[in-house]
């Protein structure tokens, strides 16, 4: 029975050393995560390519792309988290901002709370012409670090708009979601 259980507990290690946590866990403190994301079985600067990605989220422990919508929608509903703190952390469902009217194109889902997230960061900067707000109020700025205007379209829980106001089409640089 021992020999079982070992052997049990070995299989369920070596899964997660050869998951994308593994590289996050081993890599050291001073190291800048942010606009990194795994991509199929390696790290893109989200900042520079995207290369074949169309569908990105950006968690509070790891930020995963994937080619379509329908493979992060699969992801998200098996990768929900049962850990209290980032539960906390984030949003139930997320903010999604579209390069396209209509909820089209290259898609960056967001779930952090209380976070400033600059939109630059992710290679997103100046690109949402459409988006869907997830269960937490969201704030849209026209600069980086919440500067410039705040968009005045809504942007509450569950809002969304398959166009930006006139004058807003890609012109979002960062966003605050409560």
């Amino acid at each position: 029975m021992r020999f079982i259980l070992r052997a049990a507990l070995s299989m369920i290690a070596l899964s997660f050393a050869t998951t994308p946590w593994a590289a996050v866990a081993s890599s050291s403190d001073d190291v800048d995560l942010a606009g990194l994301a795994w991509f199929e079985d390696h790290w893109i600067d989200l900042a520079v390519d995207w290369e074949d990605a169309t569908a990105c989220d950006i968690g509070a422990d790891l930020s995963v792309c994937f080619r379509t919508e329908a493979e992060l929608e699969d992801y998200l509903g098996s990768a929900r988290s049962e850990d209290p703190m980032s539960l906390l952390a984030t949003c139930g469902s997320s903010l999604r901002l579209y390069d396209g009217t209509s909820y089209t194109g290259t898609l960056l889902s967001l779930s952090v709370r209380n976070t400033i997230h600059n939109l630059g960061t992710y290679g997103f900067d100046n690109m949402t012409s459409s988006y869907k707000v997830g269960a937490c109020d969201s704030e849209f700025n026209s600069l980086s670090n919440l500067g410039g205007s705040t968009y005045s379209g809504n942007t509450s829980a569950y809002a969304q708009a398959s166009s930006m106001l006139t004058g807003w089409n890609n012109v979002v640089s960062s966003v605050y979601i409560y």
